[in-house]
């Protein structure tokens, strides 16, 4: 048999299909079938290899019934695949390391065993997919689709205002067309180099859950390039198994390899800060991405023209009925805090602009604080509340000198408001850990933020309008605030809010990753 150009790489453990819900799939037969389908026709020179890590279904002894067969056609009578039987460890990287290891092919794909392959001759397109592209091209990923024929993810963004989440989410399968380049593809069909494997020095076998994000991110760092294609297309069918009895699977298991993450690389895969990543890899290609890491623009943009009151949002507020819903609306917010959780004693608004909203809110009593990076609007603020009357205090309004900080002490609020903010501030993340800061112990952040409706506009754009699902993993991942269960009533159109509570950090210091795995990036452009 001809060297392999292709290694196909699948760990096995409990894909059959006693491990289904209600019996319906033999997921591990399935794959077989589909690789047998879509690749009997195929001029590629490959290999197929499985290691079974110790399970306990019926999955192995399909596995051992396909290691028996051979292909037919061009390749009849060469074995379908090599199985690999060892005890079970249940770590993912140490199965593919040891199948890495085994492989021969220029190319290795490694292939969950839930999957199913729908493309007719994708390995001769994969390899041509490497050839056509930059000699620094490193790691492949095709289009996957959920079982309900919909885009699951056309590549992801790891290093973004939203934090990790899928490129093209909800699409309809025939609406990704272009080949992008991305932070990560999905490690359920992971296409790279048997070279970066051996560069790298495989898996880090530490890293429990999100090997291949690790290995990605490493790849990058040695001056690698990933990208999704939309050509080679999968089914995935995880959503259809059952819960696998596997300690890694588990919450703590979960938590710890999310833990050894943070500590690796210095920031939270699921929601990094972006300063933190920025400051910590200057000058490294884990900074790709300009959009993100590149020239920073003001935040927020500043206001064109001379500001007054003819001209801004309280003129606007008097005479467009639209606009005073909205406005009515995002004050109504802070009612919901008050049904909550009781009244907020002490208000922060980031971002307040001329100061309508505390004035609205200072107007029932509220103690408010308006803090905006554009002195012009806090001048107009202070100047239209001036001779105004409350039952309370007067609001007060504050320059905004730094972007990154927020000018309030440490736990002298109870309530922050970040209305209209998350979606165009550059670091979310890292304005959650401010609010975090200067919130007391039993704080409460209320936020709005516009709801992402497009599935395949810019993903990397200045505006990063979020889906529900999105922002409440950011907030979640960051650490900082758990999600109140009640949501904010009435809606408000085209937006998300929602209310959520300080709670107290994991301490323990964060590590950067070792500086032997940063290198120069390697010569050469991928444009797409």
């Amino acid at each position: 048999m001809d060297r392999p150009r292709v290694s196909i790489l699948i760990p096995n453990f409990n894909n059959g299909r006693r491990s289904a819900r209600n019996a319906r799939r033999d997921f591990i037969d399935d794959l077989l079938r589909s690789l047998l389908r879509t690749l009997e026709h195929d001029p590629t020179p490959l290999e197929i290899i499985v290691a079974d890590d110790g399970s306990t279904d019926d999955s192995l002894e399909t596995c051992r019934r396909w290691a028996a067969r051979t292909w037919p056609g061009w390749r009849q009578g060469q074995p379908f695949c090599r199985l690999i039987e060892r005890e079970h460890c249940g770590v993912l990287s140490v199965v593919a390391n040891l199948l890495t290891a085994e492989a021969r092919g220029e190319f290795c794909c490694r292939l969950d065993g839930d999957i199913v392959v729908n493309t007719t001759g994708w390995a001769a397109a994969l390899c041509a997919i490497f050839e056509k592209g930059p000699p620094n091209l490193g790691i492949v990923g095709p289009k996957q689709l959920g079982t309900d024929g919909r885009v699951h993810s056309a590549g992801s963004w790891i290093l973004h205002p939203r934090g990790h989440h899928h490129v093209a989410q909800g699409a309809e399968r025939n609406a990704v067309t272009r080949t992008i380049e991305v932070d990560h593809v999905m490690g359920c069909f992971y296409c790279h180099r048997r070279a970066i494997w051996t560069e790298l020095g495989g898996y880090d076998e530490n890293i429990l859950r999100g090997q291949t994000v690790d290995f990605g991110l490493r790849a990058r760092l040695a001056g690698w390039r990933t990208c999704s294609v939309p050509n080679i297309e999968f089914v995935h069918r995880h959503a259809e198994r059952a819960p696998r009895e596997s300690w890694v699977d588990s919450p703590e298991g979960i938590e710890l390899a999310l833990e050894r993450f943070r500590r690796k690389w210095g920031f939270d895969r699921l929601a990094p800060d972006l300063d933190v990543v920025a400051e910590r890899y200057a000058g490294t290609p884990l900074l790709w991405n300009a959009r993100v890491f590149g020239p920073s623009t003001p935040w927020p943009p500043p206001s064109d023209g001379p500001i007054d009151i003819t001209n801004s949002m309280w003129s606007r507020y008097a005479g467009d009925a639209a606009f005073c819903d909205a406005i009515n609306r995002r004050a109504r917010v802070v009612d919901a805090i008050d049904a909550q959780v009781g009244p907020p004693r002490r208000l922060l608004q980031v971002n307040c602009r001329s100061g309508l909203l505390c004035h609205l809110l200072a107007q029932k009593g509220r103690s408010c604080i308006g803090i905006d990076l554009d002195p012009r609007a806090i001048d107009l603020a202070s100047r239209a509340v001036a001779a105004e009357r409350y039952p309370g205090e007067a609001p007060v309004f504050r320059v905004q000198t730094n972007p990154r900080q927020l000018p309030l002490e440490d736990g002298s609020v109870d309530t922050v408001l970040l209305f209209d903010v998350l979606e165009t501030h550059p670091n979310p993340v890292g304005l959650l850990e401010e609010a975090h800061r200067v919130l007391d112990r039993a704080g409460i952040v209320a936020i709005v933020t516009r709801e992402r409706t497009a599935v395949c506009d810019g993903e990397s754009d200045a505006l990063h309008a979020y889906r529900p699902h999105e922002l409440l993993l950011q907030i979640q991942a960051s650490g900082c605030f758990e999600p109140l269960p009640v949501r904010p009533s009435p809606p408000i159109p085209a937006t998300i809010a929602l209310l959520a509570r300080r709670r107290e950090k994991a301490g323990g210091a964060e590590s950067p990753v070792q500086k032997s795995l940063i290198a120069p990036a390697k010569a050469g452009s991928f444009k797409v």
